[in-house]
This record gives C-alpha cells, structure tokens and sequence, in this order.
C-alpha cells in the first residue's frame, strides 16, 4: 500500500497575511506621526492665544463688548515668523451707536501686520463687510418701536400700520441718503399718503461705528437691512 505524501512543512512566515514589517519602521513612523500631532497641538493653541489677545486691543477701536476674532491661514506659526497676515475675521452682536443698535457686525481684515510678539499692536489694513440691522431695531432707532417691517425687495419695506379706524399695509423705500438709512412711504393699499402722517417716514443716522467703518450702501434682507461697511489701515495699540 503506498504511503500518503508526506504534509508539507509550514513555517511561521506561510501563516501570516504578509510579509511582517521591521520594527524600526513602525517606531519611525510612529515619532513622525507624533511630532506632527503635537506641532498641531502647539500651532492651535499659539492661535488662540494671539486671537484673544488681538479681541481685547481691538475692542478699544469702538466696541462695547471684545469681538469676535478668528486669524484663518494654516499653519499659524509660518504667519507669525513675518507678522502680516491675510485674512483676519472679527464679529460682534449688539453693538449700540446713538438711536441705532446694530443688531451684529462681521468684518474681513486684510493686510493685517502685527508691531509686537503679543499681539497687542497693529494695523489692520483693508476692512470689509456688513453691519446687520433687524427690522425690528430699524424701526425702534426711527422712534416706531411698534412698526411691523418686512421684505419686499431690495430697496423696499412692507409695512402694517394703524391708521386709527383700520390697519392698512403701506410699502416704502429703504435707502442711503447721506451717512443715513432713509426709510419713506411710497403707497398705502386703499389709502391716500396724507392718510399715513409720518409714522412711515423717518431718517437712521449711522455714525460712529467701530474700527472707523464708513458706511457704503445698503440693502433690504430677508430679517432686516445689511449695510456694506468698509475701512483702511486702522491702528490699534495697548494704549
């Protein structure tokens, strides 16, 4: 009777998926891997901290309250070795500048250069954005806090308005007149102008907003009214 072929050796080497890797590999990779999550680490919170300190500055150009301040760009460390910076994002709600509360601000600094390692000096070279007023703060600053606004275009309301015996809806126009928001009554449904008296005809001056922002144009949104706002190279110091 023939005897059945002998079982062919297997080594440890033929049970395994794959060749195994050598561990001086594994233990580089592992460092490399390492270094970078803790140079990560090190780059976000170098960024926090410049954020926080460049908002308590900043807030002394006009805000009542710190604004927000985000410095884009990764990584961080590369833009401070040179202090300028390209794309700096500051916001802030409830800013109150005479009759106006601008119900929140959200501006684009270009160009920013940094005068120290703190962070506590600068310039903020090129800013634009919008200060965001809601309808219902639009009315209040016209002195009509109980004036129900609405869309209706960009450069039109919709308003309801008591005339007394009857509520009517009136539509006006919404423009920059000056350094103002120029708020004037156009129709009223069924009723004469003369009928509407002022309650739908009134001036917002803008002025004095932080950072020296000047007030460009604006337009009706779907909440309220956003006012384009720019600046350029505005200082700001630990004075």
């Amino acid at each position: 009777m023939a005897k059945p072929p002998a079982a062919a050796s297997v080594t440890r080497e033929d049970r395994l998926p794959g060749r195994k890797r050598p561990r001086w590999l594994i233990i580089i990779v592992s460092s490399v891997v390492l270094v970078v999550l803790g140079v990560v680490v090190v780059d976000r919170g170098a960024v926090a901290l410049a954020q926080h300190e460049m908002a308590a500055e900043i807030k002394k150009e006009g805000f009542p309250v710190t604004p927000d301040v985000t410095i884009k760009g990764v990584p961080f460390l590369t833009q401070v070795a040179s202090r300028d910076f390209d794309d700096v994002r500051l916001s802030a709600k409830g800013i109150v500048e005479g009759p106006l509360r601008v119900t929140s601000l959200d501006v684009r600094a270009r160009d920013v250069h940094i005068d120290d390692w703190g962070f506590s000096k600068g310039t903020l070279g090129s800013l634009d954005g919008t200060a965001f007023v809601s309808f219902g703060d639009l009315a209040k600053a016209g002195g009509e806090p109980g004036l129900d606004l609405s869309a209706n275009g960009p450069n039109q309301v919709r308003a309801k308005v008591d005339l007394g015996v009857t509520e009517a809806t009136a539509l006006a126009s919404v423009t920059k007149e000056g350094n103002n928001i120029r708020v004037k009554a156009l129709s009223v449904e069924g009723f004469g102008l003369d009928e509407l008296g002022d309650e739908l005809d009134f001036t917002v001056p803008v002025s004095g907003l932080p950072l020296g922002l000047a007030f460009q144009s604006l337009t009706v949104t779907s909440k309220g009214v956003g006012l384009h706002v720019t600046g350029k190279n505005v200082k700001f110091s630990d004075r």
